[in-house]
């Protein structure tokens, strides 16, 4: 067992730590794994990011548009490790939010944010959109740089 010392010349023993090693906590999550409190701290910006830029755009469009979006975003924001069944619920939280980001820089929304998200947790984003997201997200690259 490791010992410290406690500042009165004493030595004490040290507990052992439940907490993952550091190489293991830095470790990138893996699909259907939950991501270490790092990760999650890091998706949890990169959301507040993306929505702070979404609700910019929400106010220019039509109030059926708006009233769709917002739902999402309801969802979205309610998303936690209580509601969700996924364990990388955050990474796919955020796949929807960039997704919207992304759809209303280009002032094109579609799929799935043309009808109201379904009730229950977050599901994966579906295959199709996938590329879609990643279409989007390199117009916008090309378009900036």
């Amino acid at each position: 067992m490791a010992t410290v010392a406690n500042g009165t010349g004493k030595r004490r023993a040290l507990k052992k730590s439940n907490r993952p090693d550091t190489n293991e906590r830095n470790r990138p999550s893996i699909d259907g794994e939950a991501p270490s409190a790092k990760d999650s701290d890091m998706m949890d910006l990169e959301f507040k990011k993306e929505l702070d830029e979404v609700m910019g755009y929400l106010e220019k469009l039509q109030a059926k548009e708006r009233v769709i979006l917002n739902n999402w975003l309801k969802k979205l924001k309610k998303a936690n490790d209580e509601t969700q069944e996924l364990k990388n619920w955050r990474e796919v939280r955020n796949e929807y939010i960039t997704l919207m980001s992304n759809q209303l820089r280009r002032s094109d929304i579609i799929e799935p944010f043309l009808t109201r998200p379904d009730v229950g947790p977050l599901r994966p984003v579906p295959k199709k959109l996938a590329y879609t997201k990643m279409k989007f997200t390199l117009c916008a690259d090309e378009e900036s740089g």
